[in-house]
């Protein structure tokens, strides 16, 4: 899990460049145009718990935005589960193309007509301040986007969050934990930044405290760091350790 699963680093989809934070988004648009599926197709660990918290309360009209998709496993496997409607963005052109690509098989396969799930090639940044978006999501989800962020892309990419967010909605975000086994403290440090690292692509791990200032325009309703494997086809699994954040729009 060397980047989200659509993202930059940085800048990108998701903002200027920022000095001294190397962007991640041509390595990713390459990966994704060579059509890797980086993390197979099951769902992420985030998915999963999202599902969980909001199955007994999801309803058709529950509008979901699921910020850097990717090829789109966790967009499907959202709105499969909850049977709402869910947009995903993605910064990268090749993911959206993938991404439909691979909703178009998936229907296919199910024999069970459409799936509430669209995808659109956006940043959110530029996403955000659409004023058709604002505060036009019941839940918005980030799997694995912050740590790819410089400090200036994390605090824009929270307000952007926050922006999209109605009140009362919810956000499920996770990102990797400075515990992390993985990738902590490899690759080269990034200078006057603590925590980051540039490995293939610039990672920070961040505390529990950072999250909770960056996101401040959410009440946090759970955070906690979780270990887990990653599979990856064709691949040796990562073993990682993230937080998981669950909030509510202030």
């Amino acid at each position: 899990m060397t980047s989200s699963r659509g993202g930059g680093s940085g800048g990108g989809p998701f903002g200027p460049p920022e000095p001294d934070v190397p962007q991640a988004s041509l390595h990713w648009e390459r990966r994704y145009a060579a059509d890797e599926k980086v993390w197979g197709d099951g769902p992420s660990p985030l998915a999963q718990l999202t599902v969980a918290r909001l199955r007994p309360y999801a309803t058709p009209d529950l509008r979901l935005l699921d910020v850097g998709c990717g090829y789109g496993r966790d967009t499907r496997f959202l709105a499969r589960e909850l049977g709402c409607r869910v947009l995903g963005i993605d910064g990268s052109p090749a993911a959206i193309e993938a991404a439909r690509r691979e909703h178009a098989d998936a229907v296919r396969r199910s024999g069970k007509g459409s799936l509430a799930a669209e995808y659109l090639a956006a940043d959110l940044a530029s996403f955000a301040a659409d004023p058709e978006h604002a505060g036009a999501f019941d839940v918005v989800f980030a799997c694995n986007v912050y740590h790819l962020l410089g400090p200036i892309g994390r605090r824009e990419f929270a307000a952007a969050l926050a922006a999209v967010a109605r009140p009362g909605g919810l956000l499920f975000l996770s990102t990797l934990s400075p515990r992390d086994p993985q990738h902590y403290a490899k690759g080269e440090p990034v200078s006057g930044e603590e925590r980051s690292w540039v490995d293939k692509v610039y990672l920070h791990f961040c505390t529990a405290e950072e999250l909770e200032r960056d996101l401040a325009a959410f009440e946090v309703l759970d955070l906690e760091e979780r270990a887990y494997d990653e599979a990856r086809p064709g691949l040796p699994v990562h073993h990682h350790t993230s937080w998981f954040l669950e909030g509510r729009r202030r």
